[in-house]
């Protein structure tokens, strides 16, 4: 056999049990399981969401500050590509903090 035909048998037979594997996750129910895991409650827990929050304002303005340094430096594209970065980050941020909240009304 030629080396493309052995590539194309090895990548075919690696796709076949990566399905087999993803079937059977969704035959034994598994598959939903493994998104919802949590940690079990924790008496440090009212403490952690607080860093989480404090972490998730730190990286925002991090962030920020960042796009803002390099349209100091380049303007090329700017402000569009600032605006993007912080539509971005903005978006990260929301949907974060959301999550933060959902483990804080637990």
């Amino acid at each position: 056999m030629s080396l493309g035909q052995r590539v194309a048998i090895t990548v075919a037979i690696v796709l076949a049990i990566l399905f087999a594997l993803a079937l059977i996750g969704y035959l034994t129910g598994r598959w939903d399981s493994a998104e919802g895991q949590t940690l079990p409650p924790s008496k440090f827990d009212a403490r952690l969401i607080a860093l989480d929050k404090e972490a998730l304002d730190e990286a925002y303005k991090s962030r920020v500050l960042h796009l803002f340094e390099v349209w100091m430096k380049d303007e090329t594209g700017q402000p569009g590509r600032a605006s993007v970065g912080v539509r971005q980050a903005r978006r990260a941020y929301i949907e974060a903090m959301t999550k933060v909240e959902q483990r804080e009304s637990k």
